[in-house]
């Protein structure tokens, strides 16, 4: 079996690759750290290889970054014993193995863009400088940040020996704050902002805080079920808190939720329920406007 067109999907041992899909080559491959996407696939008899798994025709990009050309034109010099140059290694239509290759999801599609609050502070005293930025998924803990810092500086940094003199000019906004001394902004400033940016978060990105969100519900439902329990008593403190925070415990939940068929046919049978009533709900909306219409056109 060949399969070469764009998006096209055959499943492997219960992942699902596609063509035309972003990879990017895994530790299991020379190719590793480089991106780029599946062109084709073989299995069977259309196989090029004697590999128990299908075949994967990858093309990659070059490395830009020099460190990486450096780093590449090692690992292929080591692997055939013998100098080898960018030029010399094959990126074109490559045979790699499923576990060669991780799928990197659309750049374009399936993203969420949540606000995200960058918290910037750069300075410079007599001509020595630096610059920090944090990341805050909440305005409020970034707007806080901000006015702590101010007001460390404002009390005991720079601008206290800045602010009596004849050439200190300062300006702020809601969330920024910037000082300076006029003529010698490069070797005397001080600045502290706050930027609004979009964050381009993966399904991973999503799935992953999902978990850590329904991790920590989980452990404050164990919580709520041992709290009054008399067998608690035999613990100390520090082991009690030790239990609470067991990160095991989400897991070996999920785990007996699997085995627990109960629960999923409950799951289902309300899941059932709900599409039901919204399928419901959308018909009799559906109805509803049609015979509006009808009315409008007699």
């Amino acid at each position: 079996m060949i399969i070469n067109r764009i998006g096209v999907e055959f499943e492997y041992e219960g992942v699902t690759y596609i063509i035309g899909a972003s990879i990017v080559g895994t530790t299991e491959s020379e190719y590793e750290g480089l991106y780029g996407s599946i062109t084709e696939i073989r299995d069977g008899e259309d196989k090029e290889t004697e590999n128990e798994t299908p075949d994967i025709y990858c093309s990659f990009e070059a490395p830009v970054l020099p460190c990486e050309v450096k780093e590449l034109e090692k690992r292929f010099s080591d692997l055939y014993q013998e100098p080898k140059a960018i030029d010399d290694i094959t990126l074109d239509l490559v045979i790699m193995a499923p576990e060669m290759i991780c799928q990197l999801e659309d750049l374009k599609e399936c993203r969420h863009h949540p606000m995200v609050y960058v918290l910037a502070e750069d300075w410079a005293v007599d001509g020595e400088h630096d610059n920090s930025s944090d990341i805050y998924a909440d305005y409020n803990d970034a707007k806080r940040l901000l006015v702590q810092k101010l007001g460390e500086e404002m009390d005991n940094g720079c601008i206290p020996n800045w602010n009596y003199r004849e050439g200190f000019i300062a300006d702020s906004t809601p969330d920024s704050y910037e000082c300076y001394l006029d003529g010698e902004y490069c070797e005397n400033h001080y600045s502290i902002s706050i930027v609004a940016q979009k964050l381009c978060a993966s399904e991973r990105f999503v799935r992953e805080l999902s978990e850590i969100h329904k991790a920590t519900c989980q452990l404050e439902d164990f919580v709520s079920q041992v709290s009054d329990w008399d067998e608690i008593e035999k613990l100390t403190d520090a082991q009690y808190e030790r239990m609470i925070h067991d990160p095991r415990f989400p897991e070996r939940l999920q785990n007996a939720l699997g085995k627990n068929d109960y629960y999923w046919e409950s799951y289902w049978e309300t899941v059932s329920e709900v599409a039901h009533e919204f399928v419901n709900r959308y018909i009799k909306e559906s109805k509803d406007m049609k015979s509006k219409t009808e009315e409008v056109h007699q």
